[in-house]
């Protein structure tokens, strides 16, 4: 009997937060390390003789594995930052190839991405002293990774776009909630906060792109 990754994933996932609820900090390094391995094997079992652009997805995983342990430690922003900038890029790529290419973007996907990536920058742009480039790219690129999800409409399966496009915001949302408490202002929990929407959100993403179907 084959495991059933995506129940591991939930394990770790609710071993995260258990880790940080009781600050017990080797139970949520631990987890946090197998976040992405396990929803990467829940993704491949379940995707076998996919086309070409399956192994994007297995790289946005990947570096966004890489990206989870290198921000366990504050030491680690910058390459963190690096590592999940090419996630989303590699998000990017395989969303022109499930639909974003022919599919439909509104008016509305960009503006409320822009108006959203407006408001973000202008409460963190004080704060951001030496990384106001490097920043600013990620987040040009983060929300371009939010709305080309969007551009997906009309062109894969309704539940494969309603899936990635909702996963792309609250990826997006979970992002700006670091930025904002790195920067600007002290949230609450926010560790609490971005690791639930942020797991939540790469779990959509993935179930989405399982689900993708071709509309012709």
């Amino acid at each position: 009997m084959k495991p059933d990754w995506r129940i591991l994933y939930a394990i770790a996932a609710a071993a995260v937060l258990t880790g940080l609820l009781l600050d017990v900090q080797p139970l949520y390094i631990t987890a946090k390390a197998l976040l992405m391995p396990t929803l990467l094997l829940y993704y491949v079992t379940l995707t076998k003789g996919y086309p070409s652009w399956r192994l994007y997805v297995v790289m946005a995983l990947v570096f966004s594995w890489a990206g989870d342990v290198f921000l366990i430690s504050g030491d680690g922003f910058i390459a963190g930052l690096a590592a999940f900038l090419i996630a989303h890029i590699f998000y990017i790529i395989v969303y022109q190839k499930t639909g974003a290419a022919t599919g439909d973007l509104r008016t509305l996907d960009i503006l409320k991405f822009a108006v959203y990536g407006a408001a973000l920058v202008w409460l963190i742009y004080p704060g951001l002293d030496d990384l106001v480039i490097p920043v600013l790219i990620y987040a040009l690129v983060l929300l371009g990774m939010a709305v080309w999800a969007h551009k997906r409409r009309g062109a894969t399966s309704a539940n494969s776009f309603k899936l990635v496009a909702a996963g792309a915001t609250l990826f997006a949302f979970s992002d700006g909630l670091i930025a904002v408490n790195k920067f600007a202002y002290t949230i609450p929990a926010e560790r609490i906060l971005v690791m639930s929407i942020y797991m939540t959100a790469q779990y959509l993403i993935v179930q989405g792109l399982i689900q993708h179907t071709e509309r012709t």
